[in-house]
């Protein structure tokens, strides 16, 4: 009986993962390729698209190598991106100029625009998003002001998914989940809107048509195929948004199931049945149908990288010696030093914040330093205010009465059994953490497998293979007594939050000026 393979190829903000699978489900081979971002002005954050290209056919080569299976067996390939990215292609699907990422938040000019015309509110509620420089609309508007020869040049504008399904397929998509990006779409019509588009004086024929994202766009090309090492004529499916494909990896698969992504950014995601407009937070839809997904993103993950790279060059010292990871060292510390950090709150904001506070300028604080703070109390403030920034964000999705039945995490972060019990505490409800059979995280691959299998008739749920793959479940039950102690600093969190908001522009302003 012949076997067949699936690829997943993830594309994130700083590297592209690779990964081979067998139809059981297995993970036969990986592989990663990292990129750089390019800042050529503060809140900028470009990458080349055919950077995302040579990571894709590298990361491909080497794992059908490694694996080293017939390539004529590859029966499917799934790719997820990164959201809220712009990338103007010309009819061949080359890229005119690099994409704005996520991170790029030059565009506040064209957001102010943006939320004083009249028909603001009429906008939000169309697409069920805020209007901020992170989303793909004021980018346009951005790249039609600015750069206006690259912008009536464009023959389509793709998203990370899509760019990379482009180059596979030749084929122009953009798919449900990633669309939310764009405030011309009609989330519950599942359609570009007109009128919205007219408003903004956006030109629909340079939206690629949407898709479902296990709709197969199309199959190899003859050219994707010679530079993949892989035959043409392999079905690519569309393709989806990195963070709902990790919570379906995670194992959200049915309403009210919710995903914390711990890593460099993380945040929640709960599956709802509605559309729910909250415009400090994100919404979007889920890959499975009839689904939706309410989410919280935060940047604070990245704050123990930062701690690493700044400050922790004794543990990195220590780790090489000990065959061992910094971020182990850091949990160990953290283990032995009591909850609450005597005093100590950090306010996880380091490259500003999402949701709920959409704000540019918010900066990392810590608050209660003393002669008495240890190494642990700093490490342990750290993951605690990572934990108060998702546990903001949880409250507000609580207020439009949505209901999380069972709380999953996923990410680097869930390999620290002592923050996954600060999350348990913090948020007073069951942490559970579930994980592949062979002890490999589920997340981004394990999900994009699973569409990928459905669609070319693999198998006959995205959402029952999931499960099936995910049989190992570790809960982290709260404490009633650490939960009152986290409520009570959570409030001095919240307070210094909201208060700090007028300083932080004020600084932003000052550094400005003097930065000319």
């Amino acid at each position: 009986m012949t076997q067949h393979y699936i690829l997943t190829i993830d594309v994130g903000t700083s590297s592209t993962k690779t990964a081979l699978w067998n139809e059981a489900g297995q993970q036969l081979a990986e592989a990663s390729q990292a990129y750089a971002l390019t800042r050529p002005q503060p809140i900028w954050a470009e990458i080349d698209g055919n950077l995302w290209w040579e990571a894709v056919c590298g990361t491909v080569r080497q794992v059908i190598a490694n694996s080293n299976i017939d390539p004529q067996q590859v029966a499917g390939i799934g790719v997820d991106g990164i959201g809220w990215t712009l990338l103007p292609v010309d009819a061949n699907g080359e890229a005119l100029s690099p994409a704005l990422i996520w991170l790029d938040r030059r565009a506040e000019e064209e957001t102010l625009w943006l939320k004083n015309l009249p028909e603001a509110d009429q906008l939000i509620e169309l697409c069920a998003n805020p209007i901020d420089p992170a989303y793909i609309t004021p980018k346009m508007l951005w790249l039609k002001r600015h750069q206006p020869q690259v912008f009536e040049a464009a023959y389509k504008f793709l998203t990370c998914s899509g760019y990379i399904v482009c180059q596979l397929t030749g084929r122009f998509t953009c798919d449900l989940t990633q669309a939310y990006g764009y405030h011309f779409f009609d989330i519950r019509g599942e359609q570009w809107s007109p009128w919205a588009a007219e408003l903004m004086d956006i030109p629909l024929e340079k939206l690629p048509p949407l898709k479902a994202c296990t709709d197969i766009a199309g199959t190899l090309t003859p050219h994707a195929a010679s530079h993949l090492g892989l035959p043409e004529g392999v079905p690519v499916i569309v393709g989806c948004l990195d963070a709902a494909v990790g919570a379906l990896g995670a194992g959200v698969t049915r309403l009210g199931q919710t995903n914390e992504q711990g890593g460099q950014a993380g945040g929640m995601a709960v599956s709802v049945d509605r559309v729910v407009v909250e415009p400090r937070l994100i919404f979007s839809h889920h890959v499975l149908p009839n689904q939706y997904l309410l989410q919280g993103g935060t940047v604070g993950g990245g704050s123990l990288g930062w701690f690493r790279d700044v400050l922790g060059q004794v543990e990195v010292n220590a780790a090489q010696l000990l065959d061992r990871s910094a971020f182990e060292l850091f949990s160990e510390q953290v283990a032995s030093t009591a909850p609450g950090a005597h005093g100590l709150i950090f306010v996880p904001y380091m490259a500003g914040e999402r949701t709920p506070l959409w704000n540019s300028h918010a900066r990392g604080v810590f608050f209660g330093l003393s002669y008495n703070t240890t190494r642990g109390d700093v490490l342990r403030a750290i993951m605690e205010g990572c934990a108060f920034a998702v546990y903001d964000n949880i409250h507000l999705a609580e207020q439009h009465g949505v209901s999380m039945q069972e709380y999953l995490g996923s990410g680097g972060a869930t390999h620290s059994a002592v923050w996954c019990q600060i999350k348990a505490d913090v948020y007073n409800r069951s942490f559970i953490v579930a994980r592949q059979a062979d002890g490999g995280e589920g997340g981004h691959s394990l999900g994009l497998f699973a569409l990928t299998a459905q669609a070319v008739g693999l198998c006959k749920s995205a959402g029952e293979c999931v499960e099936r793959l995910l049989p190992n479940r570790q809960v982290f039950e709260p404490s009633a007594e650490r939960h009152a102690l986290y409520e009570d600093l959570f409030g001095v969190y919240y307070d210094i939050s909201r208060r700090l908001l007028d300083d932080f522009d004020r600084l932003a302003a000052i550094a400005q000026e003097h930065n000319r």
